[in-house]
């Protein structure tokens, strides 16, 4: 039996983009690097994409086995303290982060570490859900390796 129910694990995920989003979009703005700036906003609106993709399918995730109340509590304090060391826990923390990045190295290195997140996290995400959603989050994991891969070529 698997620790996250989908249902959860993909609210997550949409947390997690949507965060990536709101950082990607503030760096670009603030960016005088015509490059910078193209490459943020491109994967601010990829970001969006993926948002996209998750909230289809959380549509048509079932609901999950009723779980042991210890087994959720423990699942529920691993998701917790998931979002809550994230490298983009929250807008807040995305804004913020973004906010000081002040210059190129600190803002890649910043998107770096959010892609890094997000990977290992949307690993898990792809063994929680059900064979017909594998290949989607399959896709928005090349996709998010291609965002680290962007990054560290601009780096």
């Amino acid at each position: 039996m698997a620790v996250f129910t989908a249902a959860e694990a993909l609210e997550m995920a949409m947390e997690i983009e949507k965060n990536g989003e709101t950082f990607y979009n503030a760096v670009a703005v603030k960016s005088a690097d015509p490059k910078m700036k193209v490459l943020f906003e491109d994967l601010a609106a990829q970001e969006r994409g993926h948002y996209l993709v998750f909230q289809k399918m959380l549509g048509g995730v079932k609901l999950a086995p009723k779980l042991p109340t210890a087994m959720y509590d423990e699942y529920q304090a691993y998701l917790q303290a998931a979002l809550d060391n994230a490298f983009f826990a929250g807008p807040d923390k995305a804004l913020a982060l973004a906010e000081q990045a002040q210059d190129r190295e600190m803002a890649l290195r910043a998107a770096m570490g959010f892609e890094k997140d997000t990977l290992l996290f949307f690993y898990d995400l792809r063994e929680m859900v059900g064979k017909a959603d594998r290949d989607a989050i399959s896709g928005v994991i090349r996709e998010e390796k291609t965002h680290l891969r962007r990054l560290a070529m601009m780096l």
